[in-house]
């Protein structure tokens, strides 16, 4: 038997392994459906190794459209752009002489009031005023002046101010009203004031207040938010800080914060215009460094 030449992968081999013994053996069957159940995992294994080479192939093959990542510009900010700038007060043109407003006189006058205006030499063609004769003023209750007014009882003999056809109260155009105490409740830019507003100290000593005394939001400190908040209030008459508001905030709470902390800050040296106080617009950079706390 060991001299035979029967080939083992053969179907005589498994015959004189099984000669005289139960060819319904589970095993009999096992070993001659080996050969075919091989060449079925190999065959099925060849063809799914084809498929894939072939889809990977077409795949890098398959035209593609080339992503074209946007381009982002960059501006460059600097410390003075975080600065708010003022705008410079616009100076209005002068009113011609002919039109310039005329204040009504303080005081009611004692005399009948003729206007006499100042004489000048002119075509008569282009005279506008008629001027009044000599012959007017010699009754001691006349008196000459720039409007026609009939004398009031009980009034000054000379009375106080100009006298016109409009009350002039501040405004170039002769119709604004006026306060009451005679004050000025415009409020007013810093690079037109005689005497610009500041803190008792220096402006350094406040912002080293600030910087001390500010107190960081505890959703701030966890979001390490860094920046510059930038509040603007106003400097009234008596130096202290009103209508306060953030004009760019971090979020968080650090906006509040600022205004919280400003609400608390001592009287300013006010701003001076034409020698009396007056109120001030200000605006304030806070920067935030959250690292640092």
């Amino acid at each position: 038997m060991l001299g035979s030449k029967l080939n083992i992968y053969k179907k005589e081999w498994l015959e004189v392994i099984f000669q005289g013994r139960n060819q319904s053996y589970g095993a009999y069957e096992l070993r001659q459906l080996s050969p075919r159940a091989t060449n079925y995992g190999l065959a099925i294994v060849t063809t799914f190794v084809l498929l894939c080479s072939m889809g990977k192939f077409a795949y890098d093959h398959m035209p593609r459209e080339q992503y074209v990542a946007p381009v982002m510009e960059v501006t460059p900010v600097t410390l003075d752009d975080l600065v708010e700038k003022i705008p410079e007060e616009k100076i209005e043109d002068p009113l011609p002489a002919e039109n310039q407003p005329k204040q009504i006189a303080q005081d009611p006058p004692a005399l009948d009031l003729i206007r006499f205006p100042e004489p000048t030499v002119v075509d008569a063609r282009k005279a506008k005023d008629d001027v009044a004769a000599q012959d007017d003023f010699k009754d001691d209750k006349k008196s000459p002046a720039r409007l026609t007014l009939k004398a009031m009882p009980g009034g000054s003999a000379i009375a106080r101010g100009e006298f016109g056809d409009k009350k002039k109260d501040g405004e170039i155009t002769g119709k604004g009203t006026g306060t009451l105490s005679g004050g000025d409740d415009k409020v007013h830019d810093m690079v037109a004031l005689e005497i610009q507003p500041e803190p008792i100290g220096g402006i350094k000593t406040f912002m080293k207040w600030v910087g001390d005394n500010y107190q960081y939001p505890s959703a701030a400190l966890e979001q390490g938010v860094n920046g510059v908040v930038m509040v603007s209030f106003v400097i009234e008459k008596d130096g202290s800080l009103t209508d306060i508001k953030v004009g760019r905030d971090l979020n968080f709470g650090t906006g509040d914060a600022a205004v919280t902390l400003l609400k608390k800050a001592r009287k300013w040296s006010p701003g001076i215009q034409n020698g009396r106080p007056v109120r001030v617009a200000y605006s304030l950079p806070i920067r935030l460094n959250t690292i640092q706390q």
